[in-house]
C-alpha cells in the first residue's frame, strides 16, 4: 500500500492513499465475484468509493488512477465465505499493519508534519479496533503497544501511575471505556481512601498495557505476563 506523503495533491500513476483522509474500512461489496469494492468511513456506500479531492483536484478524478479494487484471492475469499463483517476486519488490519511499516521507515527522518498525518492515521484505527477487539487481533494490538509505547519513550514519559484523564490519554481511549473496564472486573485500580464516590482513583502503567495488549489486567497467565514484559521493555 502506497501513501502520498504531502496534504497536496500529487500526480501518480499509481493510486496513492492520502494520510489525511485514510479512515478504517466500514462496508466491502464483492464485484462479479473477482474483486472487493470498499468505503471508508464517512463515504456514501451508494457512490462508487473515491477519496474525497478538493475544487482543484476535480481532473485527478477524470485523468488519474481510481482507487483499486481489491483482487488478493484470500481478500476475496473472506468476503464470499464469511461476509463483510469479517472482510473489513481484514481489510482493516492489513491498512494499520501498512501504516505502521511505513511510519517505521520514515520515523526517523520525516518531518513533524509528516509524522502528525502517520500519527493520527494510525490513531484512527487503533481506535476503531479497540472499539471492535477480538481474540484474534491480539498481534495486532502487540504491535499497536510497541508502536504506544515507542511513542511515550520519544516524549520522555516515566510514569508509572496514572490519573482516569491521564490513563485515557496513555492508552488512546476515553475515560468512559476504562471506567467501563473497571467495573466490569478487567482493569485493576487502585483508590487514595475509601470514600468510593469521591476519592482519586489511579491506574499503573502495567495494568494499562495489559489492557492494550489482552483486554484485561487481571487473570493473565504465566505466559501472557512474560509476553507483557517482552511488549513493554
Amino acid at each position: 500500500m502506497k501513501f502520498q506523503h504531502c496534504e497536496d495533491y500529487q500526480h501518480s500513476d499509481a493510486y496513492q492513499y492520502r494520510l489525511t483522509e485514510l479512515r478504517p474500512v466500514f462496508w466491502a461489496q464483492l464485484i462479479e465475484g473477482t474483486a472487493v469494492m470498499y468505503w471508508f468511513e464517512g463515504e456514501d456506500p451508494s457512490d462508487i468509493p473515491t477519496q474525497l479531492l478538493t475544487n482543484d483536484e476535480k481532473r485527478y478524478m477524470q485523468e488519474g488512477p481510481a482507487r483499486p479494487l481489491l483482487r488478493d484471492k484470500r481478500t476475496i475469499d473472506i468476503l464470499r465465505d464469511y461476509g463483510p463483517e469479517f472482510c473489513i476486519r481484514h481489510i482493516n488490519k492489513n491498512i494499520a499493519n501498512s501504516l505502521m511499516d511505513e511510519y517505521e521507515k520514515i520515523a526517523d527522518t520525516s518531518p513533524k508534519k509528516l509524522e502528525k498525518q502517520y500519527l493520527a492515521a494510525i490513531d484512527r484505527f487503533y481506535e476503531w479496533f479497540w472499539e471492535r477487539r477480538e481474540k484474534s487481533d491480539e498481534k495486532l494490538f502487540a504491535r499497536f503497544l510497541r508502536h504506544l509505547n515507542h511513542q511515550r519513550q520519544l516524549k520522555q514519559e516515566a510514569v508509572t501511575w496514572y490519573t482516569l484523564k491521564e490513563a485515557a490519554a496513555y492508552s488512546r481511549t476515553g475515560v468512559t471505556k476504562l471506567r467501563e473496564l473497571i467495573d466490569a472486573g478487567k482493569l485493576r485500580s487502585y483508590r487514595l481512601d475509601d470514600a468510593k464516590s469521591k476519592s482519586t482513583i489511579l491506574l499503573h502503567r502495567k495494568d494499562l498495557d495489559a489492557v492494550i495488549l489482552f483486554d484485561r489486567s487481571s487473570g493473565l497467565t504465566k505466559r501472557e505476563s512474560q509476553r507483557l514484559q517482552s511488549y513493554t521493555k
